[in-house]
């Protein structure tokens, strides 16, 4: 019984290891954005024969896009905030969560050592 609880313990634990830091697990799927998407940027006038009139309707149409653009990058470096937080709170809660099990299972060890000994 002793060996068996020894070797299922290794196995968690080396498991849980493996699974944590092997890059051969698939990577995630990127999840859609709650952001504006990225739109296409303007092309610029033609500075050889292009008139004042293009050249300024060129400049308000760049300055839109890049207004958008940096909406849309504001937005997006929240979600990274956001997530990189749920990924720590994840972490820590699996790191609390393998510290448990293993202070569980030597509690448990222990008694089985106890109860061997008699």
């Amino acid at each position: 019984m002793k060996r068996i609880l020894c070797v299922i313990a290794v196995t968690a634990a080396a498991f849980g290891a493996h699974a944590q830091d092997d890059p051969a697990v698939a990577p995630v799927e990127t999840p859609p954005s709650a952001c504006a998407a990225f739109v296409q940027a303007p092309s610029p006038p033609d500075g050889a024969t292009a008139n004042a009139a293009q050249v300024h309707a060129a400049v308000a149409e760049y300055e839109l896009w890049q207004a958008q653009t940096q909406s849309t990058l504001d937005c997006r470096a929240a979600e990274i905030r956001a997530l990189a937080a749920q990924g720590e709170a994840r972490r820590n809660e699996y790191i609390a969560a393998q510290e448990d099990n293993q202070t569980r299972a030597a509690a448990f060890q222990a008694q089985l050592d106890i109860f061997s000994a008699r």
